[in-house]
């Protein structure tokens, strides 16, 4: 048969249980977050406003919380409209000898611009008497610094609520979908059209014998020299781990550059093959024309190697 329980054999639990509910009620009562623990007195505050301040409201004394609000009240009519409203104030005793006569109070923030209101007390000068049980301290006019942060408050959200639209708009534009996320992702390929018809535009003007070609071909050692120096930059950007060299990038740009070269390459060893002018005794054979045809190679098959493999040659 099972055993009986009983109940002195519980003595111990219900003793436990007991000091443990006794231990609660006590934290409850005389240990409560918040409260001020010390001997109190009644401190008055008057002022013209009190917005924000409810009954345990935070007292400080020179940014110390020395006591709580219990009780805000109009004053008679007659009052000065500066002091029309009372504020009644438990404080501590061992923190009222520093509030003085010179002393004077606010209603601010407390913490930050946007921070919970607080009655703030400033400690007054040490030739000035002390306040004692009961006293007043007057308040001075709310800086405008207090409408400022109630403006804060109220555009706090809208400003959120913006910069999350920013940060939306900037995802969409950085996608490749539309027109401007093709560009930013994928650079300007209508380019490689533009640079082969100013390429050809380019060779008929100089292969003529109007002003424009005659001016064009008397610099051809210049213009072909800044043509190699343009494709030795490329051929050095794409053998080093630079992101730049000169005016060309590892970027979805250096194709088209490196056609708009190859293409001025073309047009100089057409007009060395076709000597035209002051430039009549330049033969194919010649070192010019050699530099040429060789940098020539060299670009296009750099140019393919980089239509072939793109990614290759981008820096990210």
């Amino acid at each position: 048969m099972p055993r009986h329980l009983h109940w002195s054999e519980l003595t111990a639990g219900i003793i436990a249980a007991v000091v443990i509910g006794g231990l609660i009620v006590a934290t409850l009562l005389f240990a409560r977050v918040g409260a001020l623990h010390g001997k109190k007195v009644t401190l008055y505050v008057v002022t013209d406003d009190v917005t924000g301040v409810l009954a345990g409201t935070e007292v400080w004394l020179a940014g110390k919380k020395v006591g709580l609000v219990k009780d805000v009240s109009f004053r008679p009519p007659s009052a000065d409209t500066s002091e029309r409203l009372l504020i009644k104030t438990e404080f501590l005793r061992e923190a009222l000898p520093n509030v003085r006569r010179d002393s004077y109070a606010s209603v601010r923030p407390g913490g930050s611009l946007i921070g919970t209101a607080v009655v703030y007390i400033a400690s007054g000068s040490a030739t000035s008497p002390p306040l004692n049980d009961g006293d007043t301290v007057h308040a001075r006019h709310r800086a405008v610094i207090a409408g400022l942060t109630e403006g804060i408050g109220t555009i706090a959200p809208e400003v959120s609520a913006l910069a999350s639209e920013l940060k939306g708009l900037n995802t969409k534009l950085s996608r490749p979908a539309g027109t401007i996320g093709t560009y930013r992702a994928r650079g300007l390929p209508q380019m490689t059209d533009v640079s082969e018809r100013m390429s050809r535009i380019s060779a008929k003007a100089t292969r003529g014998s109007g002003t424009i070609g005659l001016a064009t071909r008397t610099s051809l050692t210049a213009r072909a020299s800044h043509a190699m120096a343009a494709a030795d930059s490329i051929r050095t950007l794409l053998s080093s781990n630079r992101g730049s060299i000169g005016r060309f990038r590892r970027d979805t740009t250096l194709a088209t550059k490196a056609k708009g070269v190859l293409a001025e390459l073309d047009t100089l060893r057409a007009l060395v093959s076709n000597p035209v002018g002051t430039i009549a005794d330049a033969h194919p054979d010649s070192t010019l024309t050699k530099q040429l045809d060789r940098m020539h190679t060299v670009l296009a098959s750099l140019i393919k190697d980089i239509k072939s493999h793109p990614l290759r040659y981008i820096n990210f």
